[in-house]
């Protein structure tokens, strides 16, 4: 059985025409259409219980809006299918395609239906959301490295098996196909060429919201190091500040004030790491991984300090760039150390 999960928000001008087309598309297939309405206020659930006498249709209703991708993975819970299909209701996912990605389905794990490859287009966008796009894609694949051979990872249609799924997919990101693929074991995964149309009836979701929550999505899984990367670029403002404050301030000598700084920073990079960087993946106690980050981070520390030291002792270069220079020859020791001392 194909289950095709289709979320919406005041779509229901849309519906019987994208039911029909689909109904016409998969005729013969052993299908069903699951409709996630997070309580439409122009009466979209209600409509689809009513097609529901002519189409293989269920209906879930959810009390309040909650997000396109928690709304996907709730109609794939629902779902009877082994294969599923998630596209829009907007018209701008042409149901004609589905039986391309079924056939192709038939011998991969993922199909997607791809603006960006060969013979795929978009149609009536503006040069700004052209560029949106495009940023977003060319993000994915920089941060992302299990995404860098997909031309279109931002694709709201595509078609997958269910054990593609990880059970560890996040519901709160706004693109559910970049969570699945940055998550799942699969590799067989194909892109059709597409064209994405005009939206017939109703408005477009893309708003700043949309973007930050993107953006957020991105960081969230993007690689360890480049969290790890971010982390320390925050802790290195945190020394930097810390050492000006103890220096031009209260006065300490260069080398005290080094040290306590890079303590000081050292613990902000322990939280937030074990917060996100590397969650769920620590080993024993918060107070036992706090000494193996120690530990981990002792080479670096030295190495810190002796540049930090010998820079403004022995060449007269002022407090602040000498710790700063310390602090990036320490950078890369302190993660190839906690990434397989702390969080394995």
């Amino acid at each position: 059985m194909i289950s095709i999960v289709i979320p919406t928000f005041n779509e229901k001008e849309n519906l019987e025409e994208l039911l029909r087309r689909i109904d016409s598309t998969l005729r013969g297939l052993n299908y069903e259409v699951i409709i996630v309405d997070d309580n439409s206020p122009d009466g979209t659930a209600e409509e689809a219980l009513k097609l529901s006498d002519r189409y293989p249709v269920r209906v879930m209703l959810r009390a309040e809006r909650l997000g396109l991708s928690s709304a996907v993975l709730d109609g794939i819970k629902m779902a009877r299918g082994d294969i599923i299909c998630v596209m829009d209701a907007d018209l701008q996912h042409p149901p004609e395609l589905l039986k391309e990605l079924y056939e192709r389905i038939l011998e991969n794990e993922i199909v997607i239906a791809s603006r960006y490859v060969k013979g795929g287009s978009v149609e009536g966008w503006s040069l700004l959301r052209r560029l949106i796009s495009r940023s977003s894609i060319l993000l994915a694949r920089l941060l992302i490295p299990k995404v860098r051979g997909i031309r279109d990872t931002s694709s709201g249609y595509f078609m997958l098996r269910r054990e593609c799924i990880n059970p560890e997919v996040n519901p709160r990101g706004f693109k559910i196909l970049l969570e699945i693929l940055a998550k799942t074991e699969c590799t067989r995964i194909y892109e059709v060429p597409y064209s994405f149309g005009l939206r017939r009836h109703g408005e477009s979701k893309l708003g700043l919201g949309t973007i930050m929550n993107y953006a957020l999505q991105l960081l969230e899984l993007s690689s360890p190091f480049i969290r790890f990367s971010i982390i320390g670029a925050l802790g290195t403002l945190v020394n930097l500040l810390s050492l000006y404050v103890m220096r031009y301030f209260l006065g300490l000598e260069h080398e005290l004030a080094s040290i306590i700084a890079i303590e000081i920073s050292l613990l902000n990079n322990f939280i937030l790491n074990d917060i996100w960087t590397f969650r769920k993946r620590r080993r024993g106690s918060i107070i036992s991984s706090l000494l193996n980050y120690h530990l981990a981070n002792l080479l670096g520390i030295m190495t810190q300090f002796s540049i930090s030291m010998s820079l403004y002792r022995f060449f007269g270069m002022e407090s602040i760039l000498s710790q700063f220079i310390g602090i990036i020859v320490g950078f890369i020791v302190n993660y190839s150390l906690s990434k397989r001392i702390v969080w394995w």
